[in-house]
Parts: structure tokens; C-alpha cells; sequence
């Protein structure tokens, strides 16, 4: 089933601006994640506005936090569209995720955390497995004497506005509500 015309339009209306701007991709984010998460079947969508602390840049990082009887569920790291064409802001973004990961890891409670690197329309999808500590897509490590693309452009082949980047997305939040079930039935 295909977004609605409202969830379109508002992605839509995030360029030409959303090229260079992520704020303007904050708005659709949120009313998508407050749509597939809704605070009646108790969930709460929380932006959260972090710098990164190693970092001695002002690049403040927008991740829209999904909480579920108080513990993350899922989350979503936006950048502007225009990062997809460059190695530089999606290794910076690869770095964020991976950090937000560890921020976040003690604190699950279900057995798989996802979150979302969200360029522009594009997504790359990360898996950390709380059993294990294992985070997908794997790491690829840099090296001081060669340029290497950490973060490859094909990490984020999955765009939301299409059939298949919906159904994708579907997919991830029904394994996500699927665990948060089981987590109540557990208490």
C-alpha cells in the first residue's frame, strides 16, 4: 500500500532546500515515525539534538529517537540529501550511527535494535544484535595510507518514497512492534 498523499507531499516539499539543509526533512521524519509508531499503541517518538563528542565541529546530529516503555526501539539519524554524492559526510554519518549504537546499547531491551541513516529519501538500514553485539552493515576500517570509502553510496540504496523502500520500512517496524510485543507479554 502506498504512502499516503500527505506523507508524500510533505517529503516532497523537503526539496530543492533539503539538498543542503536537513531541517527540512525533520518534519516528515516525525510525522512518518509518530504515524508508524503511534502513542496509542504507546510509543513515543523523542528528537534528540546531540553533538558528536569526540568531534571538534559544530555538525549537531538529529536522530528522532523511538521509545517503547521507555527503552529505544528504533531510531533515525537524517542528513541533507546532498551527502549521498560524497565520501566524507556519509563516513560522518556511517561514524554517527555507530556511535548512537553504543550511546544506546545498554539500554535495549528487545533482542534487535534497528536505526535508520536517513539521506535526503535515502536509507541505509543498521542491525545491532543485543545477544552477540553484532552491528550490520560490518564496519569497513580506514587506513592512514589510502583513501578508502568506509562508507559506500550503495549502503543507502533503499529510498523511501518508492513501493519498495516503503515495504522495506514496513518491514523493519512490524519485526520491531512484533519484539515489543513479546517484551510485554514477557513483564
Amino acid at each position: 500500500m502506498p504512502w499516503d498523499e500527505y506523507t508524500l507531499e510533505q517529503f516532497e516539499s523537503a526539496l530543492p532546500r533539503g539538498e543542503y539543509d536537513e531541517s527540512e526533512y525533520y518534519g516528515p521524519y516525525n510525522s512518518l515515525l509518530n504515524d508508524l509508531f503511534p502513542k496509542q499503541e504507546h510509543y513515543m517518538v523523542v528528537p534528540q539534538y546531540k553533538r558528536p563528542e569526540q568531534s571538534k565541529s559544530v555538525d549537531f546530529t538529529t536522530v528522532f529517537l523511538v521509545r517503547h516503555q521507555k527503552h529505544p526501539v528504533f531510531f533515525v539519524e537524517i542528513k541533507p540529501a546532498g551527502h549521498i554524492h560524497n565520501v566524507s559526510p556519509r563516513a560522518s554519518a556511517d561514524k554517527q550511527m555507530r556511535e548512537r549504537f553504543e550511546d544506546l546499547g545498554d539500554r535495549v531491551e528487545i533482542p534487535i535494535l534497528y536505526g535508520v541513516s536517513a539521506i535526503g529519501n535515502k536509507l541505509c538500514f543498521y542491525k545491532y544484535t543485543k545477544a552477540t553485539g553484532d552491528l550490520e552493515p560490518e564496519l569497513i576500517p580506514s587506513n592512514a595510507r589510502r583513501v578508502i570509502d568506509t562508507a559506500p553510496i550503495n549502503r543507502w540504496d533503499v529510498d523511501i518514497l518508492t513501493p519498495q523502500g516503503e515495504q522495506r520500512l514496513l518491514e523493519v517496524v512490524g519485526h520491531v512492534k512484533g519484539m515489543c510485543a513479546q517484551m510485554r507479554q514477557g513483564n
